[in-house]
Parts: C-alpha cells; structure tokens; sequence
C-alpha cells in the first residue's frame, strides 16, 4: 500500500499559536515518564529547555545506534531545547534560580527529596516566583513508607496489581504490559496535571506543586476492574476472548481480523456479512446472555468459520455489513495505513542532524490552536548560551561559567 503524506516542505509555512505557545518549561527529568511528559506539552506549544548533566541524561545512550539515532530519546525529547548543567555545583544551580523567575513550569523525576537537597524544591522555587507550577513524577508517590525509594516501570506494574491482571489473576503467572507502559501513562496525567494548573493559575492565580506517581496512574488505568474487585472481591483476570463477540480471529491467510460485534443489532449484521444466518438462529446465541453462558462454542464455531477465507475478504464484508472491525497490525502495517497520516498521528519531520524522520504526532487535535511537532531530539547543549542570553546573562558571565566548569567539562 502507497501512502500518500505531506512532505514536511509543503506545510503552511504560518501557523496559528498552539495552545500552551508562550508557555515556557524547565524541565529536569530524565528516562521516560517525565520526558514524555513534556513532548506533549512541547506539541501543544510549549517552550520546553532541557536541563541535563554533563554528558547528556541516560536516556540519550539508550538503543544508540552509530549514526547517532536512538529511538528512546528521539521518541522522549522532541521538540525541545538543551542545555548542559552541572547541578553538583553551586554555581550551576544558582543559574537555575535565575531562570525560573523568566519560565513558568518546572518538571523534574528525580527520587523525591533530590531537588529539595540542592534547594530547587518547590519550597525553594515558589520564593522566587510565587506562581511557579512545579511539577514532580515519581514511582510511588511522594506520601508514604514508599515514597522515598527508588523506583522505574517494571517494579510500579507488579506493585500496582496490573501484571496480576494482565497474567490472569491471582494463581497465574505475571504478565508485564509493554515495556514503559506505566511511564507513558504517567506521563499523559502528568501533562494533564500541569495543563490544568496552568488553567488554575489563569483562574485562581495560585502556582502550586502536581505529583503523579507510576502507580497512580496504574490505579487510574485499573479504575473498572479495581471498583469491581474493591465492591465484590473478585478479580477474573486477564481472558484471551472475554466474548466471543468482541475478539479476534485467525483467517485463511494467517492474518488476524478483529471484531467488536457488541450488540444485538452488530451481532445480527455479523451473522449475515459471514453468511451464516444459522447462528443467529441457534437458541444458543440468538441473545447477549446465551452467547455468554455458550462463549466457547461459539468461539469454535467462528474460528473454523473465519479460517475459510483470507482476511481482506472477511475485512470487506464486515465492512459493508458496519459491523465494527480491524485489521491486527503490526508496526509495518501502523506505518502504511492511511487513517494515521490523515489524523496527524504519524508525521514527517525535518530534523537538523539526523534529517527526515517518521514520528508519532499529536494524539489531540484542536481547531483554533492546533499542536505541531517542534522539531527532533535536541542536540546535547546546543541551546545553553541562547537560554542564558535570554534571561540576562551577558557573554562575559557566561564565558566565566564555562571556565568553572558549571557545563561540564
């Protein structure tokens, strides 16, 4: 499949403002949950000035390739502005002080207390811009026995129950949801956390500190399952089919085309783009309670059925029939399908050190203040003098800062 897509020079060249455009972000954060965070922010508009250590944050090393690509940081960090400190030296973090009077959001992840040793907390911060939005991920939550210990991804799934959930309940073994899924979760509350202060601050006129934990935003993915087993104390677990109805099912061709037949009128539809009016007048199935109490014999019934023919044809007459269904994709067939370009959810970007580049886009769209991908990773420092110009720092006070070392060396 060809897939026709803007090719980035033949964007409108004027845009609208994005709606967080003047907004500016310090952020500290490092790794994945608070990184990702900030893409988003940076898509609506932002202006976000990575702060990192000499020597880049570990995200940058990760999946490295030689041609300097690393999927990890790229997919964390575009659309930002770099700038290197060394935050062990005092120097450097009075640099910081003097810039968070000129910005209006800070984020960091560090272990929580960290910023509060090296007196940049939100304690420290707010006495220099009362307003100050400051914004913390954590793993588990600042409050707590936990709250203070070491935390990343895989350890917030098996606390926060959903690897339990996902292996299938109590009794079987574990099972992870991809890898990051706690940091990327994370990371959309966390920006849904700073864009609703902002929002407050326009109202109320107050900064004020936003927490979101690994685990917190477990418990909120968990939210139907966890107030069924909080209500009955029941957990079922993770099921393969949970109905017969609503699952996928292999084709002639080995591909899998997947079905979301709900309701009694999608189930009918069904029966007849299958050509199988039978099942819709088997008592068994004829209603939502007996395909339920009757679920596996259903499933063999479909799956012999949907072997019979390759997926594009299943895909097409379940189609024309408006049953609800997909093909399953894997991340070549995410790549070629049009309905991502259309909706700006994979884009082309021009990128300065490693050229055009496929990315995911925006997952919101706005018609007045539409998001934009900023641009690629940042290179490691490559915006420290531009920042610290635009807050007042002259050439003389900067070149003194780099002879002490406060960039690295």
């Amino acid at each position: 499949m060809t897939v026709e897509r803007p090719r980035p020079a033949e964007r409108a060249t004027t845009r609208p403002p994005s709606a967080l455009s003047g907004v500016r972000v310090l952020d500290f954060t490092r790794y994945q949950q608070g990184p990702f965070s900030t893409v988003l922010l940076s898509d609506m508009g932002a202006e976000v000035i990575k702060v990192e250590e000499p020597g880049g944050e570990p995200g940058r090393a990760t999946g490295l390739g030689r041609d300097g690509f690393s999927a990890y940081f790229e997919a964390h960090n575009r659309g930002k502005k770099s700038i290197v400190l060394d935050l062990r030296r005092a120097e450097a973090r009075e640099v910081v002080r003097r810039l968070v009077p000129a910005v209006d959001v800070v984020v960091e992840n560090f272990r929580p207390g960290v910023m509060e040793r090296w007196r940049l907390g939100y304690g420290d911060l707010r006495a220099l811009r009362p307003d100050i939005i400051f914004a913390s991920g954590s793993a588990w939550g600042r409050q707590g026995p936990w709250g203070e210990r070491p935390g990343y991804d895989h350890v917030a799934q098996a606390l926060s129950g959903v690897m339990s959930e996902q292996g299938g309940g109590p009794g079987h073994p574990p099972h992870a949801l991809i890898g990051g899924f706690a940091d990327q979760v994370g990371a959309m509350l966390l920006a849904y956390g700073v864009a609703c202060a902002i929002v407050a601050r326009e109202h109320f006129g107050v900064g004020q500190h936003v927490d979101v934990s690994l685990i917190g935003a477990m418990t909120s993915l968990q939210s139907m399952p966890l107030v069924r087993f909080l209500r009955t104390g029941q957990q079922p677990g993770f099921q393969e089919r949970r109905a017969a109805t609503y699952t996928h099912y292999e084709c002639a061709d080995g591909r899998y085309v997947a079905i979301a037949a709900n309701t009694q009128a999608f189930w009918e539809r069904m029966c007849d783009a299958l050509e199988r009016p039978d099942l819709k007048q088997d008592e068994r199935f004829a209603g939502p309670f007996g395909r339920a109490e009757h679920k596996d014999a259903l499933v063999r019934e479909l799956e012999r059925h949907f072997r019979t023919r390759p997926a594009d044809a299943w895909l097409e007459r379940l189609t024309a029939a408006d049953v609800p269904n997909a093909p399953v994709l894997d991340y070549a067939g995410v790549a070629e399908h049009p309905q991502f370009w259309a909706n700006g959810y994979l884009q082309e970007i021009d990128t300065p050190n490693l050229g055009q580049m496929r990315v995911p886009g925006p997952p919101v769209q706005m018609s007045a203040t539409p998001p934009r991908v900023q641009g690629g990773g940042p290179e490691l420092g490559h915006h420290t003098e531009e920042v610290l110009l635009a807050v007042g720092y002259g050439w003389a006070e900067i070149e003194r800062l780099k002879d002490a070392g406060v960039f690295g060396k």
